[in-house]
């Protein structure tokens, strides 16, 4: 989350988009920006994941078999104007990349509300640009809007968690195995391709990593940050 929070400054710096991929070292529950830290115990399955709260919005994600994206855009792009154009091209090209691997996915169009409101984790949540498979939501998005930049986060389900179970992925909706790196791969071009950005591989630099070492230890490190609400 910090390394995030640092490409965001630096996206909004150097005005040339960031892309990354990652995943968690252990199953970690990861907070929307706006919800309450109480309710975490109450979803039993995650009391003992680490638990950490984002700078985005949305419900809460256990991240686990699953496959984390940041992009961060500056607000010079037309595109960032939109809440929903950024969402849309990402969920889009991911759903034509699914279909590459072998799996049929569609976009949720316009879902039913809950009766009891919106339920404590995201994947059990419905909007109209989220990603489905069988009728389960399998990827969602979130944003965050910085001084001259815009960070979006997502999250892409590969698999059941144990400390999330009633969350079916990809693999236990579709019956095909897909591997975090490899959906990384061939999502990379079709991304590319229809944000018209040619991406670069490359590290942080010393002052990316200077600024996310501070920002982990005065925020999404600390207690305070994480049960500020």
């Amino acid at each position: 989350m910090a390394v995030d929070e640092s490409l965001l400054e630096s996206t909004a710096d150097s005005q040339r988009p960031t892309l990354r991929f990652y995943q968690w070292s252990e199953p970690t529950l990861s907070l929307g920006y706006f919800q309450k830290y109480a309710d975490r115990w109450s979803h039993a399955e995650s009391r003992d994941a680490a638990c950490v709260r984002r700078a985005s919005g949305g419900g809460a994600i256990l991240h686990d078999v699953e496959l984390t994206y940041s992009y961060c855009v500056p607000t010079a792009d037309p595109r960032s104007t939109s809440v929903t154009s950024l969402f849309d091209l990402f969920h889009q090209s991911l759903i034509v990349t699914l279909a590459e691997l072998g799996v049929t996915a569609a976009i949720c169009g316009k879902p039913q509300k809950h009766p009891e409101g919106d339920p404590f984790l995201c994947f059990e949540r419905r909007s109209s640009v989220d990603v489905i498979v069988d009728g389960y939501k399998v990827c969602g998005s979130a944003q965050r809007r910085g001084r001259g930049a815009v960070l979006q986060h997502g999250s892409i389900l590969l698999g059941r968690s144990t400390a999330a179970p009633q969350l079916p992925g990809i693999v236990e909706l579709a019956g095909v195995r897909i591997a975090a790196d490899e959906l990384q791969n061939v999502w990379l071009p079709n991304l590319s391709q229809i944000l018209q950005v040619n991406f670069e591989i490359g590290a942080l630099t010393g002052g990316e990593i200077d600024l996310a070492t501070e920002t982990e230890k005065s925020r999404f490190a600390s207690p305070d940050w994480t049960e500020k609400k």
